[in-house]
């Protein structure tokens, strides 16, 4: 069965949701948003079997040269997160007993240094 665009309306929507997404999948968010109000984030699972399928005409560029569907141009959406990874925030998330800002903040720095700062769990590649 094809999968379709998933829209998570808050960060909270996404995290219940994580488990049941394809791990090598990516999350695309607006980053000024997810700077601005992490919880408050749209977030969208766009497989990219959907992309794909989709004709010349119903894709745009974005500014990283990503072919994505026109249906979302007016989120100004980049590549946010890759499922295993907010899987992996997810389970340490879980685990510790912690709540959306230590989340929040788990993402942040991998976003900024491209490696998890809670390395205690055997990391998913």
């Amino acid at each position: 069965m094809r999968e379709a665009m998933q829209i998570y309306n808050s960060l909270s929507e996404l995290i219940e949701n994580i488990p049941s997404l394809p791990e090598k999948d990516w999350i695309y968010a607006n980053l000024d948003s997810w700077k601005s109000s992490p919880e408050r984030t749209r977030f969208f699972h766009i497989p990219w079997s959907d992309i794909q399928d989709l004709e010349d005409d119903e894709i745009y560029l974005d500014d990283e040269d990503m072919d994505m569907p026109k249906s979302v141009e007016q989120y100004d959406l980049k590549c946010w997160m890759v499922v295993n990874q907010l899987s992996y925030i997810l389970k340490n998330k879980i685990e510790k007993g912690e709540g959306e800002k230590w989340f929040v903040d788990e993402i942040n720095y991998y976003r900024e240094n491209d490696d998890f700062r809670t390395a205690n769990l055997v990391r998913l590649s």
